[in-house]
């Protein structure tokens, strides 16, 4: 188990905030809205909530400079993606970290690139025993 903090999950729009915010580290609510694609697109005060909910979340931290408020990540995107991962083959293998790659590799849910980087990554924890 790793030491992870424990967070409130993620929504899907969330997880779109959280990923423009850990891309440019200090952003606006427009700025977030701005970046949106076209499908993920909400109004500047729904932004503003969603973002707002993450402070209160334990994501984001909030500085007012001037008359805008600027968010940063409180948790670092690898703990929250390591949190989400775990949690999500919890909830679905029980558990089961080879189940899951079993599972991909039936479904052809991997790409060659994909195989040859599990590979090398393979390679390198033999190479460490």
């Amino acid at each position: 188990m790793s030491s992870r903090i424990n967070l409130d999950a993620l929504s899907q729009f969330e997880w779109l905030i959280m990923n423009h915010v850990w891309n440019l580290e200090k952003v606006s609510a427009r700025e977030v809205m701005e970046a949106l694609p076209g499908e993920a697109q909400r109004a500047y005060t729904t932004i503003q909530t969603y973002m707002e909910r993450l402070v209160e979340k334990g994501y984001l931290t909030k500085e007012k400079i001037g008359m805008v408020n600027f968010y940063t990540s409180s948790v670092p995107r690898e703990e929250v993606v390591d949190g989400a991962t775990s949690s999500f083959i919890d909830r679905v293998f029980q558990g089961s970290g080879s189940s899951l790659a079993a599972y991909l590799l039936k479904n052809r849910k991997l790409d060659p690139d994909d195989l040859k980087k599990i590979k090398d990554l393979l390679q390198e924890g033999a190479d460490h025993d």
